[in-house]
């Protein structure tokens, strides 16, 4: 009986830790992630799609989907006159390249390697975390007494990465 009460009450801790992340955060980053994406001059401008990846662990999925809903509930047509098409995925060096990456959690040697591979096909990487900045990844938001865009100057210079003036104007430099 002790042994059945202890496993449910892993389960009851388990999908309370479910969704760990701030919902408050990823509904500020599912309206404003998508902008930064277009302030890019790298974002193809004749293309009709705007393509995300989020790249999430297997025990993050429900997050991610979450995070998903929230973006296509913000953008349900278009924006820019981008249609925008969302995937969920564990990261691999993928060979179809997107506009653009939201990383959730990862440890910081796969985060190395997950900027790694972003910057070198100037892919965007946005990190849920600023913190993970600190790992290689371009871009995060700043919530403070005001919510900014976060860019990483170090990645933008070794990377050539250029953005809208606009963006470079609002933004807090990691």
């Amino acid at each position: 009986m002790i042994q059945k009460l202890f496993f449910l009450f892993l389960l009851f801790v388990a999908n309370l830790s479910a969704l760990e992340y701030d919902e408050t955060i990823l509904e500020l980053e599912a309206k404003l992630f998508p902008k930064m994406i277009l302030l890019s001059d790298g974002i193809k401008k004749e293309s009709d799609t705007l393509s995300i990846y989020i790249i999430a662990q297997e025990v993050d999925n429900k997050s991610a989907e979450y995070f998903k809903t929230l973006i296509l509930s913000n953008y349900p047509k278009k924006i820019s006159g981008k249609k925008i098409e969302v995937s969920i995925k564990e990261f691999v060096a993928f060979k179809t390249k997107p506009d653009a990456i939201i990383v959730l959690d990862y440890d910081g040697e796969k985060l190395t390697e997950i900027a790694n591979w972003a910057n070198t096909h100037k892919v965007i990487s946005l990190a849920y975390d600023p913190y993970y900045m600190s790992y290689g990844l371009l871009a995060s938001l700043y919530i403070g007494k005001a919510t900014k865009p976060y860019l990483n100057s170090a990645v933008i210079k070794k990377y050539d990465f250029s953005f809208n003036p606009y963006l470079l104007k609002l933004s807090k430099f990691y």
